[in-house]
């Protein structure tokens, strides 16, 4: 993606980071600010509007970076489990995306010291193995060739044998370094899904040949069949799917699978539903519990456990990670 303006908060001028972005963005109009938040906080932005031509903002993270892990999230049962922003938003376009209600902008941060960020892991190594997910509020992956982010991240990993890394993405990358604790975690969904709610996504075989290529590489890769979304004929939408993606991909030479229904914090589809009007997702009919927009209980339970059932033929149990409906 080309960028028209390029917004360089004051403290992040100095950074090699943005220098080397800036090398990269072409013509862009670079415009100094004091602080990105004069930007990206601004009061009454068109978020949809946004998102057809986002602007990039390079900016410096100061104060928490490492965040322990969300409830919505899933920590695939490692204790320590932490994630990280070291890029606001997304390239991509997913009707369902949490973002959307996340944020007030749907312009792209990206936070250039990232030496702090591998300082504030240094920390927390030293109270014990570390699993943090460094592309939850992004996709780094697909920004690698803007950022370099997902790079460092990698590295990083490779500096600190009890640091686990995992890059989620719906990018399709053609080559993925091997490195023995990092998860590249690729969500996938059936074409029914991603045609209709995902906008500038690589396509499910896209991203299926990607995440076979980096198997074949000896990577560890996670496939996340999450968010599930509910149709009319869903049980026929992610049969089919299932048995597609064990057709292109050896699952036994998988790290492991996670599983999940659509789920966002009652606060976030509240603003999600604002800029939103016409959205099939932002105006279902969802219930709370827990502080969580979610499906009827008995819904979102019959779709995890009709997906379970289907992976279950093609990779051990103790492999499929379901989300936890229950308060923790």
């Amino acid at each position: 993606m080309r960028f028209s303006h390029v917004y360089v908060e004051e403290k992040a001028r100095n950074y090699p980071l943005t220098d080397e972005i800036l090398k990269k963005t072409g013509d862009a109009v670079v415009i100094p600010v004091e602080h990105y938040k004069d930007i990206f906080d601004r009061p009454r932005q068109d978020r949809q509007a946004q998102k057809k031509a986002p602007a990039l903002i390079l900016a410096v993270r100061e104060g928490s970076r490492i965040f322990r892990g969300a409830p919505v999230c899933q920590s695939f049962g490692q204790r320590n489990f932490y994630y990280s922003s070291s890029v606001m938003n997304c390239l991509f376009d997913c009707e369902y995306c949490y973002l959307k209600g996340m944020y007030p902008s749907s312009n792209i941060v990206v936070f250039v010291n990232f030496e702090d960020y591998e300082n504030d892991v240094s920390k927390l190594l030293a109270e014990g193995p570390l699993y943090v997910c460094a592309s939850y509020d992004t996709d780094l992956i697909a920004l690698n060739g803007l950022t370099g982010l997902a790079d460092r991240w990698t590295e990083l990993a490779q500096k600190h044998k009890d640091l686990l890394v995992e890059l989620r993405t719906k990018a399709a990358p053609k080559q993925l370094k091997n490195v023995p604790n990092v998860i590249y975690a690729f969500t996938v969904s059936p074409d029914e899904i991603a045609t209709r709610y995902e906008k500038n996504v690589p396509s499910a075989d896209d991203r299926l040949d990607a995440a076979a290529r980096a198997v074949d590489a000896g990577c560890n890769v996670r496939l996340c069949f999450d968010p599930m979304i509910l149709t009319d004929n869903w049980r026929d939408v992610y049969g089919k799917f299932a048995d597609h993606v064990a057709s292109k991909i050896d699952f036994a030479r998988l790290t492991d699978v996670s599983v999940g229904c659509f789920r966002i914090s009652k606060e976030y589809l509240s603003s999600m539903r604002k800029s939103m009007r016409n959205s099939e997702i932002a105006w279902y009919p969802y219930v709370i519990r827990n502080g969580v927009a979610q499906y009827e209980e008995d819904t979102d339970r019959q779709m995890q456990e009709f997906m379970r059932g289907l992976l279950a033929r093609h990779i051990a149990e103790e492999k499929i990670f379901t989300w936890n409906r229950k308060p923790r």
